[in-house]
């Protein structure tokens, strides 16, 4: 009977299942049917169909991931962005782009592969995105895809192999232009001039052509009929050589010309004038040169965004910004530009300039003071010039200004108080230059800082504790200035911290230990995507620090050698990119160098808290006591530097697992113990080590030879104190016949002093001229006789000796012997290049402090 009820529930519920599935089709118009059929007929073709489970038959296709239908139930939409099912373009052909009523097709990056061509397509599709696959096939082949589907106003191929093989001359079908509107093409593998000529040849009405990021060679061919082009992108396609005149005569209806990263040489076409039209103009990136062209640009009454950086104009900018009143964006970094920045940039308030870039060049002269009538200025990058003056405190007047940007010029005078009106500043990077006084106690105001970097001017006083209440703060660089008292503990308090680097200032103290407090508490990916370079410095004299980071947006790499310090530190590597950082739990700081300071006190072991920690560096202070053990939990430190302090004990077992060890330097402390042998510290050379007082171990001698040299020391010493003993009883014998012998003097002189005596009734001071034998050495023993007693008074030998001369020493200590030591104090200190010695020294039982300088 068991068995029998469990037949029969299931015969029930497939009896049900037959019933519903009898009830759907019944409801399901014979239209929507076929657009079901064409759904499932993809997903059978597809190589991972498991990956649209919810294109279930039972379910109907409004209902499956990805597909939108319209108003009267019909598939208008499929999108299926980065679904990597799998599948050939003619599954795709004679499947979803056959459905009648569909109007946008998304396939972009779903493992697409084979040929463009043999297309069909309903009659309401017009927009198609198969960007990010591998499809092939020639100019040809996209011409016939877009005259299949008739009604087709946006075709994207980005992103695939289109252009192999390429289409040869003539073979372009005979047609008066494509119907589409915008067609992306970028990132192919189109090549040749042929291709590019066909194209250009043939717009018909297209409005946008995107051909960035393929194999293109010579220059541009002319242009022919642009009557409807818009918006052309051409940047980094491997063009070159000079733009020819009439190559864009005819296109006043372009809008956007984007011509950057190729290697375009000469000047600008004076007919580009033409292109009235244009709002956006994009040179960048190109070998253009000549005087900044303001009589072509000037004619372009509507131009808002003009990028020419890396390129080689020279001259002066005179009045040319003046001329274009609906510029928002002018982008003239890296090039050779001199004379000074426009006093009348902007002339009057509300004027348009939102960006304004004129970094890496060689712009002299001062700041404007009009630049306080561009209400609407944004970003200012004026780095890497020679302008000189005090930075204008009507900047401070500018309440959208997010980026303040003025490193590596001659800028002078302290910081004006103005500028902590700026709530919106976000990048305020003042490096390099010879600004003086404090930071303004008004910035504790603009707490959305997330760059602050004023290192290597000539700034004092505190750093303030206020900068603990900048909780977007991700950069803080404060080195090479002349900062004073102690590390404020509040910096602990910027839990979004990330780079802090306060190294060669006259800090002292000790370190706060909460500096490590902010571990745990950053927000990820407050500092994304700004350009930076890092340049490591090769620790030689003139190099103060790890290294130094730089804020690096529009500068050639090349152009680092205009960098003061570049004079006299080596950068032995230069890292650049885009500041990014992903932690997988909390968030720590990646960089702390508080170097070559005057701190004092022990190292926190706290800071062994700072997981992610890449670089830390605390050389060149006064720190003393043991090395914290907790420092081995750095599990991702490539760079510690804890070199030139008075450190002491051993090294930490727990340092064998800093895996990550690029660079250590414990060198110049009173470290003693053996190098531990596990990990990385045995490969790296010994002057990382050198100048501790008891350290042993590879790479330093071994610890067996120093106990066996210290044995030896030890029996050395034993030697000369026996030498000594032996000295000190010969020097008793001499002293007792030198006193005897001075006693017969005195009782033959006292015969004659009292026969004199007798005859004068004076008495009289006694004076015995002693030379050494080498006729250098000259001391004067002085013998009291009184009238009761004669006293020999040889107190030179009892008292130490305050002053001789070298060569006197040199006698009394056999040439500066180990034998004439009695207790091995050799502290003392004979300068270099002089015949002066000073300390305490010992030689048989007499002392002397040593005083010849």
């Amino acid at each position: 009977m068991v068995g029998v009820e469990l037949r029969s529930t299931s015969s029930y519920a497939s009896f049900v299942r037959l019933a519903c599935l009898l009830c759907f089709l019944a409801a399901v118009r014979p239209s929507d049917a076929g657009d079901l059929d064409l759904l499932m007929s993809f997903k059978a073709a597809v190589a991972n169909p498991q990956l649209l489970p919810s294109w279930d038959p039972l379910r109907g296709p409004c209902s499956f991931a990805g597909v939108t239908c319209s108003a009267g139930g019909r598939v208008a939409a499929v999108a299926l962005q980065g679904v990597p099912v799998g599948a050939d373009f003619r599954a795709v052909s004679s499947s979803v782009l056959a459905l009648g009523g569909l109007e946008s097709l998304s396939l972009c990056a779903i493992n697409l592969t084979g040929n463009v061509a043999g297309t069909r397509c309903g009659g309401r599709l017009s927009e198609l995105d198969l960007s990010g696959n591998d499809l092939r096939g020639s100019l040809a082949d996209v011409s016939s895809l877009a005259a299949a589907c008739s009604g087709l106003k946006s075709l994207n191929l980005s992103g695939n192999s289109v252009g192999i093989p390429p289409m040869a001359a003539g073979d372009g079908p005979a047609v008066a232009g494509f119907d589409l509107e915008e067609l992306d093409l970028s990132f192919n593998e189109i090549s040749g001039e042929d291709d590019l000529r066909w194209l250009l040849s043939n717009l018909g009405v297209l409005r946008r052509l995107d051909l960035v990021g393929n194999h293109l060679s010579n220059g541009i061919p002319a242009i022919t009929n642009c009557s409807y082009l818009q918006h052309l992108d051409l940047s980094l396609s491997g063009l070159s050589g000079w733009i020819g005149v009439g190559v864009f005569g005819g296109c006043r209806s372009l809008t956007y010309l984007n011509l950057s990263s190729n290697h375009f040489t000469g000047t600008l076409p004076s007919d580009l004038s033409s292109c009235t039209s244009l709002s956006s103009l994009s040179l960048s990136s190109n070998n253009f040169s000549g005087e900044f062209p303001v009589d072509t640009l000037t004619t372009m009454p509507y131009l808002a965004t003009l990028e020419f950086a890396f390129n080689d104009l020279n001259g002066s900018l005179g009045d040319s910004i003046t001329q274009m009143p609906m510029l928002e964006v002018l982008d003239l970094g890296s090039n050779r530009l001199t004379g000074s920045i426009p006093s009348d940039l902007c002339p009057k308030p509300g004027f348009a300039l939102k960006t304004l870039y004129l970094q890496n060049n060689q712009l002299t002269g001062s700041i404007p003071k009009s630049l306080s009538n561009c209400t609407r200025l944004v970003s200012l990058d004026l780095s890497l010039n020679y302008i000189s003056g005090a930075i204008p405190s009507g900047l401070g007047s500018l309440p959208s200004l997010r980026d303040l940007i003025m490193w590596q010029n001659l800028l002078e005078g302290e910081i004006p108080l103005e500028l902590t009106n700026l709530r919106s500043l976000e990048n305020l990077i003042l490096d390099n230059n010879g600004l003086t006084g404090s930071i303004p106690a008004g910035f504790a105001s603009c707490t959305s800082l997330n760059w602050l970097s004023l290192s290597s001017n000539h700034l004092s006083g505190t750093i303030p504790s206020w900068i603990g209440l900048l909780h977007n703060l991700a950069i803080l660089k404060l080195g090479n200035n002349s900062f004073s008292g102690s590390i404020p503990p509040q910096l602990g308090d910027c839990r979004s911290l990330v780079w802090l680097d306060i190294n060669n200032n006259q800090l002292s103290g000790s370190i706060p230990p909460t500096l490590a407090s902010q571990s745990g508490k950053i927000a990820v990916g407050l500092v994304t995507g700004e350009p930076y370079v890092y340049l490591k410095n090769d620790g030689t004299s003139g190099c103060r620090g790890t290294g130094n980071l730089l804020e690096f947006a529009g500068i050639r790499p090349e152009d680092l050698d205009r960098l003061p310090s570049r004079r006299f530190c080596n950068f032995t590597r230069v890292y650049k990119g885009l500041t990014q950082y992903t932690f997988n739990n909390n968030g720590s700081m990646l960089f702390l160098d508080l170097s070559f300071n005057q701190l004092s006190g022990k190292i926190p072991r706290e800071l062994g808290s700072m997981y992610y920690l890449l670089i830390l560096n605390l050389g060149h202070n006064l720190l003393s006591g043991l090395i914290p053990p907790e420092l081995g939990s750095l599990r991702y430190v490539a760079v510690l530097d804890l070199s030139h302090n008075a450190l002491e004990g051993p090294i930490p077992s727990s340092f064998a697992g800093l895996a990550m060890l690029a660079e250590i330097d414990l060198s110049n402390n009173k470290l003693n113990g053996s190098i531990p042998e596990l990990g990385q510290l045995a490969t790296f050379p010994r002057y990382r080590y050198e100048n501790n007082s008891g350290l042993c171990g590879f790479p330093l001698p071994s610890c067996e030879d120093i106990a066996g040299a210290n044995s030896s020391t030890q029996h050395q010493k034993s030697h000369r104190r026996q030498a000594s003993l032996a000295g000190s009883v010969a020097m008793g014998l001499l002293f007792s016949l030198f006193c005897i012998f001075g006693l017969i003097v005195i009782a033959v002189e006292s015969k004659k002093r009292q026969k004199k005596k007798d005859n004068s009734n004076c008495s009289r001071d006694i004076y015995f001229d002693s030379r050494s034998h080498s006729g250098t050495a000259n001391s004067n023993w002085k013998l009291t006789a009184t009238k009761d007693a004669l006293v020999i008074n040889l107190a030179t030998f009892e008292t130490p000796l305050r002053k001789l001369c070298f060569a006197d020493l040199v006698e009394a200590t056999n040439g500066f012997h180990n034998d004439s030591l009695v207790d091995g104090d050799d502290s003392y200190q004979r300068e270099q290049g002089t015949d002066c010695i000073q300390g305490p020294m010992h030689w048989g039982k007499k002392s002397a402090y040593v005083d010849l300088c």
